[in-house]
């Protein structure tokens, strides 16, 4: 067998997952794991209102910007929970979108 003989792989137009920053959403995981023993495990996949998880989001966004780094209930930073948060949104707009609570001006395209 020729050692310069490269196998054949068709992965034109597939998730490159090496683009993703592991080490930055290991943080993430540790909200989650703190979320675990709160909750449940995907205790979060059940549903939860965008409303809900927009105002999570927003509160450790403005205690980030205030200055302020760790989360005082968990311990944990609050980018963190930002990007988890980010994750639920996304996360229910997609798969739960019975649970879209935001207003909707009617007079506007969605």
């Amino acid at each position: 067998m020729d050692p310069e003989e490269k196998a054949i792989r068709f992965n034109k137009e597939k998730r490159q997952w090496t683009l993703v920053d592991f080490k930055t959403v290991e943080g993430m995981v540790e909200v989650l794991e703190f979320g675990t023993k709160k909750y449940a495990a995907n205790n979060w996949k059940k549903g939860l209102k965008t409303t809900e998880i927009s105002e999570s989001l927003m509160r450790h966004l403005f205690a980030y910007l205030e200055g302020e780094d760790i989360d005082e209930e968990s311990g944990l930073p609050h980018v963190d929970h930002i990007q988890c948060n980010a994750m639920f949104l996304a996360y229910t707009h997609k798969f739960k979108p019975e649970f879209d609570t935001r207003y909707k001006d009617s007079s506007k395209n969605t």
